[in-house]
């Protein structure tokens, strides 16, 4: 605490000497101080000052200041008082001596029964801040401390709520503002937070103490935990700590489902369900044994002891079926414990307690945002669906789109080519291996020349050789490089040295296929249609960037229009050139949509890698420590 900091606090609370730097958290600062008339101990926690200074946050401060204010249970933290001037925003609280959870499991570990306890005493003080409204948001082990006498309460109240208002503070980076091992489903996918969000926090923190380990496997990917919180489910406490009674464990089980209209839908409820089968499996004085007491909570504390069972106790939104994996985590039906000795072994964490990443101390106020969702995993079915309408429109445009029609200034009865006189419709049945025959109607004639185009541009001219009003053209393309049905052009030459031309349609004897025009088309088809799935299968695995993204596209037009060139030289048709555009526009759409769907499917599998290698790992570390090798 800088001199200047420490001024302004004594400043604000003239009652109190002001001491050090007892903590520091995620959200801030605690220091020491002692109320000199009282000579009570307090805990002055203050918000940084970058954040106090925003108007929002403040207001936020004073109203949830107040209401932890009101709040009068033995397992919550007491707020005394609270300061708000400026940029300085300081909750004098409750000092506690014990230290907290976290260090407490961290270097001796807990048995089975305090773990429990512990996991009732948070239910006893969550219960009373839902009753006013209050969510926590923010359970894990660092947010219990003990006190002198051994009583776990919970701290940091509304300190979520003040700092990110409704919504959850992510850096500009992606970097989420917290603990994301405790978050719930609702709070990544941005839904409706209720007393189960504290819920499914508190049944992590009880999995956790009761194993050493976190319900997912752990990972230094902070969105893949996210994404496995979301969206995966938990693995089954019996499997990590098959010492676990088995109706404790699946009431766990039930507090981590997915679907918070699974879970108990409040903390009571949760607390009642977990202290039943711990009096069933260890005795009615098994919590009097351990030293930590489970106080204002009566329900709890008489299921605790064995004088109400949890079947007894319902709340309206209790579930009372059994679901499918796909919708929640499975669990059975709460029943009768069977009676087992209570382990006194120690559990300790087997893999690092998670902390916060990022202290908002370190942050300046314009580097954090509060957002509602932060893992969105929309759909790639609608993208992957106008994809392929695109497509669908492109082709749809070579086969019926608009085409320059035949025609020209040459007048019918001038010239005739194999017979037939191209102003009067096709020319069908030449034989491109052999000069074609060419008789001319008018006079003063002096040259006819036959011409091949494709895309509307010409490819080959060939010259008739002329005697008198008949002769022959040879074929402008050789019938191995061009054949089928083609657009040609014919144009008379008369002896003023005017032209007269006319386009129509010449086809061939010979088969378009086995051409070194349709070897090259497929060849290119081919390169284009391999760089496209390449670039997509790219983005599916979610390895992709935004040069993938580009090739995709530029693989699309390039297949487009040498797909289309093919289908116009074969059917002979002319396109025009808002045809040719707009085809080509609609595969480049249809390549970005296809691209988008693409990265969305990568996403979605690459947290889901993500798991896996998290999952392989623990499964590794696991059998590394169970057989020593």
């Amino acid at each position: 605490m800088t001199s200047d900091n420490s001024a302004r606090i004594r400043t604000a609370l003239p009652g109190y000497d002001i001491g050090g730097q007892i903590g520091a958290g995620g959200c801030g600062e605690v220091f020491g101080g002692v109320h000199r008339e009282l000579q009570r101990r307090v805990a002055i926690k203050q918000i940084p000052p970058q954040f106090a200074a925003d108007a929002e946050l403040r207001k936020r401060f004073a109203t949830e200041a107040t209401l932890m204010a009101a709040i009068d249970h033995p397992h919550v933290v007491s707020v005394y008082d609270y300061v708000q001037e400026a940029d300085l925003c300081l909750l004098v609280l409750e000092y506690l001596s014990g230290g907290t959870v976290h260090d407490r499991f961290q270097k001796e570990g807990f048995d089975a029964s305090t773990s429990i306890a512990v996991a009732l005493s948070c239910a006893a003080g969550l219960q009373d801040a839902h009753r006013r409204g209050v969510l926590h948001r923010d359970i894990k082990p660092a947010n219990l401390m003990f006190s002198s006498n051994g009583t776990v309460k919970l701290t940091d109240f509304g300190i979520a709520k003040i700092m990110g208002g409704d919504g959850q503070l992510v850096t500009k980076t992606g970097m989420i503002v917290g603990t994301p091992s405790y978050i719930a489903p609702e709070q990544v996918r941005g839904l409706e937070l209720s007393p189960a969000t504290d819920v499914y926090a508190l049944a992590t923190m009880t999995y956790q103490l009761l194993s050493g380990k976190l319900p997912f496997p752990p990972t230094s990917d902070t969105m893949a935990m996210l994404f496995m919180h979301a969206y995966e489910q938990p693995i089954p406490l019996t499997e990590v700590a098959p010492g676990i009674p088995k109706a404790i464990a699946d009431v766990v089980m039930q507090g981590l489902a997915t679907d918070p209209g699974y879970r108990y839908d409040s903390a009571e409820a949760f607390g009642v369900a977990l202290a039943t089968p711990a009096s069933q499996s260890w005795g009615q004085n098994w919590l009097s044994e351990i030293g930590v007491p489970v106080l204002g909570a009566d329900t709890i504390t008489a299921a605790a002891t064995g004088r109400r069972h949890a079947t007894e106790f319902r709340t309206p939104g209790q579930p009372t079926q059994v679901h499918t994996p796909a919708q929640s985590t499975p669990v059975s039906t709460p029943g009768t414990a069977e009676r087992t000795v209570r382990s006194t072994t120690r559990i300790r964490p087997t893999e690092p307690l998670p902390r916060a990443a990022i202290n908002l101390s370190d942050l300046d106020r314009d580097d954090v945002k509060p957002v509602r969702r932060i893992v969105a995993f929309r759909s790639p079915r609608i993208p992957a669906i106008v994809a392929l309408v695109l497509a669908v429109l492109c082709v749809a445009i070579g086969v019926f789109g608009p085409v320059t029609p035949p025609g020209g200034g040459l007048l019918p009865g001038v010239v005739t080519i194999a017979g037939t006189d191209p102003t009067l419709g096709s020319v069908d049945r030449v034989d491109l291996a052999h000069p074609i025959p060419v008789t001319i109607s008018a006079p003063n004639v002096t040259d006819v020349s036959l011409s091949l185009n494709i895309l509307g541009l010409s490819v080959a001219t060939q010259k008739a050789e002329l005697q008198g009003s008949a002769g022959t053209v040879s074929a402008p393309v050789s019938p191995l490089i061009l054949a089928g049905q083609l657009a040609a052009e014919v144009t008379v030459t008369t002896g003023n040295k005017s032209a007269a031309w006319y386009r129509f349609q010449l086809r061939s004897t010979q088969s378009p296929l086995p051409t070194a025009t349709t070897v090259c088309i497929g060849l290119l088809a081919l390169f284009s249609a391999a760089y496209l799935e390449s670039s997509l299968r790219t983005l599916r695995r979610g390895r992709g960037s935004v040069a993938s993204g580009a090739t995709a596209v530029v693989s699309a037009v390039a297949l487009a229009f040498v797909g289309l060139a093919a289908l116009w030289a074969y059917l002979g048709r002319q396109p025009t050139p808002v045809s040719l555009f707009g085809a080509v526009s609609l595969a480049a759409m249809a390549a970005i949509a296809a691209g988008v769907a693409a990265a969305r499917a990568g996403k979605v599998r690459r947290y889901r890698r993500s798991l896996d290698r998290a999952l392989a790992l623990s499964i590794t570390q696991e059998f590394t420590r169970r057989t020593g090798r």
